[in-house]
């Protein structure tokens, strides 16, 4: 059997072994232009990258690294932004202001540094100018490019919609603060976390309803709930505070896929140690975790298959702290056949970075990696 991308990530998301383990790659902008430089692929490309800076690559891209995913986002919102409070500052539509910082090994990212709700109290998040949720520019731009690149290509579609909660609430307010607010007034954390869930749940809406039929995953949010050392946040914290949020989304979206689209899987990106809450966001409907940070504390990739891999399909692992960006290409080639012995056996795997491809991370690794993944990955894993 000649497999195609998406039958390929479609075996892999329902346990089943195919030809080889799919391929998934993220990067930012400035290796993403390194990459096509590399690759001696000349293109002509209008991306918006968002205000996290992510590149899509193009189809021809991928072809080239042996990738089998490709993500469809909503269109940009045409209301006009807020105006800035001082020079320098992109303003999103949630009203934050980012700065642009330069960083020393190449590439550059936007640092939020205004901070609209720092101060708020509970009357302001009603009279707050809230982002539009209902343009109707936004589905319209995700169903024309769904159909395309389902129709068009063989790789496997992830729809990407609607954004984060938690890390929305972080951008509004700042880090120390939120933390500070989630801690000691909770009826305002969660008033918050509610308003910020209506509308990335019209998102999602928007977006299934308009591209929902074509995706195999459904990358339902972006809430990093853990830290290098473990969770972010205390049990207790998690239960009563962030999990209600997520479920009350998830069940949303899930009852919206059943209609479109039953087949199509969820995926939830968390950085650092979530272990201990793997079980519980299982219980609400996940069933494909990203990036499975592989040294962060209690997420060791041969223990997660043994606890959770007959649950859940794991979605990255490839080490991009260290290995990625600092080691030789042998050090890429043994980082991931170590992957595939530990995650792959019985499906249930998509190879990525366990994070976005940083722009000061060797093309020559990324390379390896794929190249590796292709002749390891291949079923069955020795």
């Amino acid at each position: 059997m000649n497999w195609t991308s998406r039958e390929r990530v479609i075996a892999a998301l329902n346990h089943r072994e195919p030809d080889r383990v799919p391929i998934d790659i993220n990067p930012v902008p400035g290796f993403y232009v390194k990459l096509k430089q590399h690759l001696g692929l000349q293109i002509e490309e209008q991306q918006d990258m968002g205000f996290m800076e992510e590149a899509i690559p193009h189809p021809k891209v991928l072809a080239a690294l042996g990738a089998d995913l490709i993500s469809v986002k909503l269109g940009s919102s045409k209301a006009p932004r807020r105006p800035p409070p001082r020079e320098g500052l992109v303003m999103d539509e949630w009203g934050v202001g980012l700065e642009r910082i330069h960083q020393p090994g190449g590439g550059s990212y936007l640092e939020p540094v205004f901070h609209p709700l720092a101060d708020a109290m509970l009357d302001d998040l009603e009279n707050y100018p809230w982002p539009d949720s209902n343009a109707p520019e936004r589905g319209e731009a995700a169903a024309a490019e769904a159909k395309r690149l389902y129709e068009d290509t063989d790789l496997a579609l992830v729809g990407r919609f609607g954004g984060p909660i938690v890390q929305t609430a972080i951008y509004l307010m700042g880090f120390e603060r939120w933390l500070e607010r989630a801690a000691c007034e909770p009826e305002f954390a969660g008033r918050l976390l509610d308003k910020i869930t209506d509308i990335q749940m019209t998102l999602d809406r928007i977006g299934l309803e308009a591209a929902g039929r074509y995706l195999q995953i459904y990358k339902i949010s972006d809430d990093d709930i853990g830290m290098q050392t473990g969770p972010l946040y205390s049990p207790a914290m998690f239960r009563e505070l962030i999990l209600p949020r997520l479920r009350r989304r998830w069940t949303a979206a899930r009852e919206h896929l059943n209609r479109v689209n039953p087949s199509c899987k969820m995926m939830f990106h968390s950085c650092g140690g979530i272990r201990q809450f793997i079980g519980e966001l299982i219980g609400i409907g996940l069933q494909v975790l990203d990036p499975v940070q592989p040294r962060a504390a209690g997420m060791d990739s041969a223990e997660l298959k043994r606890e959770f891999g007959d649950r859940l399909t794991f979605h990255g692992g490839v080490d991009e702290q260290r290995v990625l960006p600092f080691g030789t290409e042998a050090d890429v080639v043994e980082e991931v056949k170590r992957r595939l012995r530990d995650y792959a056996p019985g499906g249930g795997y998509i190879l990525a970075p366990s994070h976005y491809v940083q722009a000061d991370t060797p093309v020559a690794n990324i390379l390896a990696m794929c190249r590796a993944a292709q002749e390891f990955g291949r079923y069955p894993i020795t």
